[in-house]
C-alpha cells in the first residue's frame, strides 16, 4: 500500500457516509480582523419519550436519534449529539457561539431515569441501589443547563478538529419540564495566529480528515496555506520497532507485507538511541513525518519495548473515583503534543495537553504490539500472522463468528452478558446510537450465553472446542483477570489444536495487562503457534453499567465492529483507533477515558479482516455557465462527471469568492448538477469542482471554470459580441478566417 496518489491507492481508501438524522451547513467567513467564522447548523428528529421500570419505580426514557448518553451515573440520562468540526488551518478560536431555533416546550411532570452504576466487569454483587445524583435532581434549574460542552481540540495528521457536546434537551428535575430545541446553530470564531504540527499534505491524510468531520470543505484550505511540508524521503507503511536481537524473527514478516505491498521497514531500539518511552515516540514521529508511516509494529513485551504507563480515573454510582495506572499504546498511535503538560508522575490526564488542554486522542498512526519476550515467541507470533496475510479468502472458517457472554450479576438487563452480545449482529439502534455488526447473511453463529445456558454456566471446554474447530471472530463479555479470560486459564491455551486463527475481542478485566507476568493475551497470541494471531484486550477493568447495556467498554465493542462492517475499515488497527474516536465526544463520561487508553491491540495493526476492491476515481468533472458576471446577478452553472465504475459521486464546488458547498449528492455517473450562485463584488474568479465516488470517496481532479467580471467599456462590449458571434455562427467565422 504505497503512498503515491494513484488508482490502487485511492483503491484502497473506503469511505462510508455517515448516515445521520441531522443536517449541517456550514461557510467559513473571512472579516476585516484577520478572522474566520464557521457556522454549523444541527437539525434534530423527533425525540421519543416511553415509561420503564427500574426498582419498582416508573421512569421516562428519553431517546433522540444519534444522540447518547454524555452524563454520569447517577444523572438524568439527557441525550446529547457530539460534533466534530474541522477548524482553518494555524488558527485558535476566540469564541464560540450557540443560536438555538424551533423551541418545543414539552410539559411538566417527567421523571427521567438515572445514569446507571458503572460496574468492574471483575465483579459479581447483589442489584445494588438504583441511585440518583441529590444534588441535580434537586435543583430547580434546567440540567445540563449548557447548550454545549467544551470537549477540546485534537489533531489528526496536522487538521485541526474541534470537538463539543451539543445539548438540545434541557429538563428541569423538580418540576419535571421538558425543552426540546429542534434546531441549533453553532458558530466558532478563530484568529489566525495558531501552530501546525504534524502536517504531511498527503491526499490519503486528507481523504481521511474529511471522513471524520462535519465541515469537510475547510480541509482544502490546509494545503492551500500550508506551504511549509516535511519531504517523504522514504515510503513505508509499517514500521516494526524491536530489539537487534529478535529484529530477524521478523524478517518473514517484513518479506510477507513487502510481496502484498505493504512496504515495511524493521528498526531497533539501537536505531531510537533509547529505550525510553519518549524518545520512542519521537522516533516513530519522525518516521510518520519522513517515510510517511501508516502503521507501527511494536516488537517486544513491557520489558522489551516499554510502554508508556497512564494514569486515569472514572466514577462510579457514588462518585466515587476509581483511578490506576496502565499500560496504553496510545501514547504512541496519537503523536500531537505532550502527554505530561504539568510535569507530575500522572501522565494523560485531562490537563496534560498542550497549555493544559486535553492530550491528543486522535489516532495519527495506527499501533499494535507482538508481546514478545524470546525469539520463540517472535516465531510463534510472526508464524501466525503471516499465515492470515497469505490466508485463501475463500477458507470456510472466514465466515464462523462466537458471541459469548456470561453471568455478570442481577443488575437488570445487565444481568447476562448475552444481552450485550446480541447487539454486535446486524444494525443496532439501542442506547441512542447506530451501529453495523457482524452481517447475519453472511455468517454462521455460535453462542456461548451463561443466559441460555442449561444451569447457567458454559463450559471452559465448549470455547477451546470451537477454537480448535475453526473461527475466525471471537467476541466476550464476562469476568476476567490477568491469567483468566473466558472461562481458561494460561494453562488452557496449550489445549488448542487449530491452525486457523482467530481475532478475539474480550471487554473482560486485566486479561490484556501487559506489564505485570504474562497475561492471558499474551498467552493467546504469542506462546503458542495455535490460538489467536491478533485480539483486543483491557489492560485493567473493564466497565458494564446497571440495568442497562450502554456500558462504556460495550461502547468501544460496538464502534469496532461498526468501522469494519459500517465503515468499511478492515485494517484492525485502523478499526481499533475509529472505535476510539467514535466516543471521542464522550470522553469526560464515566468511564470512557479509561477504556479509551486501556484497550489495546495484541497483534499487527495493518492486518485487514477482508480484501479492499480495487476502484478508479471519477473523471474531472466539467463546468459550463455564463463566463461573465454582472455582481448581485444569478447564474446557473452545470457539473457533470462520470465515475468508469459506475458508482454514484459527489460533488463539492469552491466558487471561488471565499464561498464553497457541502459534498453534494448523490447523483448517477453522468448526471448533470445545477447550481445558481451570485458574485457579490468585482472581479474575476475561478470556479473549482471535485468529485468523489461513493461509498469508496475516490477523489477526481479539479476542474476549473474561469468567470469574468462584465464591465461596460468598449473592451468588453466587443469581447462578449464576439463571444456570441462564437456561439452563434461557428461556421461563418470559420470561413472568414477568424
Amino acid at each position: 500500500m504505497r503512498r503515491k496518489i494513484t488508482n490502487k491507492l485511492l483503491s484502497a481508501i473506503f469511505f462510508s457516509i455517515l448516515i445521520i438524522l441531522m443536517t449541517y451547513s456550514s461557510l467559513a467567513i473571512v472579516d476585516e480582523n484577520n478572522k474566520e467564522i464557521i457556522k454549523l447548523n444541527y437539525s434534530f428528529d423527533t425525540l421519543s419519550i416511553y415509561s420503564i421500570e427500574l426498582e419498582n419505580s416508573i421512569f421516562d426514557k428519553l431517546s433522540l436519534p444519534n444522540c447518547y448518553t454524555a452524563g454520569n451515573p447517577g444523572e438524568p440520562n439527557i441525550p446529547s449529539k457530539g460534533a466534530y468540526i474541522l477548524l482553518p488551518p494555524m488558527s485558535k478560536i476566540t469564541n464560540i457561539q450557540i443560536e438555538i431555533k424551533n423551541k418545543e416546550n414539552l410539559g411538566f411532570g417527567y421523571n427521567v431515569e438515572p445514569i446507571g452504576e458503572a460496574i468492574p466487569i471483575s465483579d459479581v454483587k447483589v442489584i445494588p441501589t438504583l441511585v440518583k445524583n441529590d444534588y441535580i435532581y434537586g435543583l430547580n434549574d434546567f440540567y445540563p443547563g449548557e447548550l454545549f460542552s467544551y470537549v477540546g481540540v485534537y489533531s489528526f495528521r496536522g487538521y485541526d478538529i474541534l470537538v463539543i457536546l451539543l445539548h438540545p434537551i434541557q429538563y428541569n428535575p423538580v418540576t419535571g419540564e421538558l425543552i426540546f430545541y429542534k434546531d441549533i446553530d453553532v458558530t466558532v470564531e478563530t484568529s489566525s495566529d495558531g501552530e501546525y504540527n504534524l502536517f504531511r499534505n498527503l491526499d490519503i491524510d486528507k481523504i481521511e480528515v474529511m471522513k471524520k468531520v462535519e465541515n469537510p470543505e475547510i480541509a482544502e484550505l490546509y494545503s492551500q496555506r500550508i506551504n511549509h511540508v516535511p519531504t517523504i524521503n522514504e515510503d513505508y507503511d509499517l514500521l516494526i520497532l524491536t530489539t537487534d536481537s529478535l529484529k530477524y524473527g521478523f524478517e518473514p514478516l517484513k518479506n510477507a507485507h513487502n510481496s502484498k505491498g505493504t512496504t515495511t521497514v524493521i528498526k531497533t531500539l539501537t536505531d531510537v538511541g533509547s529505550s525510553n518511552p519518549e524518545d520512542i515516540r519521537d522516533y516513530i514521529i519522525d518516521a510518520y513525518s519522513n517515510w510517511g508511516i501508516n502503521y507501527v509494529l511494536l516488537g517486544g513485551d513491557h520489558d522489551i519495548v516499554p510502554a508508556k504507563i497512564l494514569w486515569v480515573y472514572g466514577l462510579d454510582e457514588e462518585t466515587t473515583p476509581y483511578e490506576t495506572y496502565l499500560p496504553s499504546d496510545l501514547y504512541y498511535s496519537c503523536l500531537n503534543g505532550p502527554y505530561n503538560y504539568d510535569g507530575d508522575d500522572k501522565w494523560g490526564e485531562p490537563t496534560d495537553g498542550a497549555d493544559g488542554e486535553d492530550v491528543d486522542l486522535i489516532a495519527d498512526v495506527y499501533v499494535g504490539r507482538a508481546c514478545v519476550d524470546n525469539i520463540d515467541d517472535v516465531n510463534n507470533f510472526v508464524s501466525k500472522t503471516v499465515a492470515y496475510i497469505n490466508k485463501d479468502p475463500e477458507l470456510e472458517y472466514l465466515k464462523n463468528a462466537c458471541f459469548s457472554g456470561e453471568y455478570m450479576g442481577d443488575y437488570g438487563i445487565a444481568t447476562w452478558g448475552g444481552n450485550y452480545m446480541d447487539q454486535l449482529i446486524d444494525a443496532c439502534s439501542d442506547d441512542g446510537y447506530t451501529t453495523t455488526g457482524f452481517p447475519s447473511e453472511n455468517y454462521t453463529f455460535t453462542y456461548l450465553y451463561d443466559r441460555d445456558w442449561e444451569g447457567n454456566d458454559w463450559p471452559k471446554e465448549e470455547m477451546i472446542n470451537v477454537i480448535n474447530e475453526g473461527v475466525h471472530f471471537i467476541n466476550h463479555l464476562g469476568h476476567s483477570y490477568y491469567e483468566y479470560n473466558m472461562k481458561m486459564y494460561n494453562d488452557n491455551v496449550y489445549d488448542f489444536t487449530n491452525t486457523d486463527y482467530c481475532f478475539i475481542y474480550s471487554q473482560g478485566c486485566m486479561a490484556g495487562g501487559f506489564d505485570e507476568a504474562d497475561c492471558i493475551a499474551e498467552y493467546f497470541t504469542v506462546k503458542t503457534d495455535t490460538g489467536a494471531f491478533a485480539g483486543i484486550w483491557n489492560a485493567r477493568y473493564g466497565w458494564f453499567w446497571s440495568y442497562s447495556t450502554d456500558g462504556d467498554s460495550q461502547r468501544f465493542h460496538r464502534e469496532f465492529w461498526d468501522a469494519v462492517f459500517g465503515e468499511n475499515i478492515p485494517q484492525i488497527g485502523k478499526a481499533n483507533a475509529d472505535s476510539k474516536e467514535d466516543n471521542l465526544a464522550i470522553i469526560n463520561r464515566s468511564c470512557i477515558r479509561w477504556v479509551y487508553y486501556e484497550a489495546n491491540l495484541f497483534g499487527d495493526p495493518s492486518l485487514c479482516f477482508y480484501e479492499i476492491e480495487e476502484n478508479d476515481p471519477p473523471e474531472t468533472p466539467d463546468i459550463d455557465g455564463p463566463s461573465r458576471h454582472k455582481v448581485g446577478v444569478e447564474y446557473n452553472y452545470s457539473f457533470v462527471s462520470t465515475d468508469p465504475d459506475g458508482d454514484e459521486l459527489e460533488y463539492y464546488i469552491d466558487w471561488g469568492d471565499g464561498n464553497f458547498t457541502n459534498w453534494l449528492g448523490p447523483y448517477g455517473s453522468g448526471d448533470e448538477l445545477i447550481l445558481s450562485h451570485t458574485f457579490t463584488e468585482k472581479g474575476n474568479y475561478t470556479i473549482r469542482s471535485k468529485v468523489r465516488d461513493i461509498p469508496i470517496g475516490a477523489e477526481s481532479d479539479w476542474g476549473e471554470f474561469t468567470v469574468k467580471w462584465q464591465s461596460k467599456s468598449i473592451t468588453n462590449v466587443l469581447s462578449n459580441l464576439f463571444e456570441r458571434l462564437l456561439n452563434y455562427y461557428p461556421r461563418l467565422l470559420y470561413l472568414l478566417g477568424i
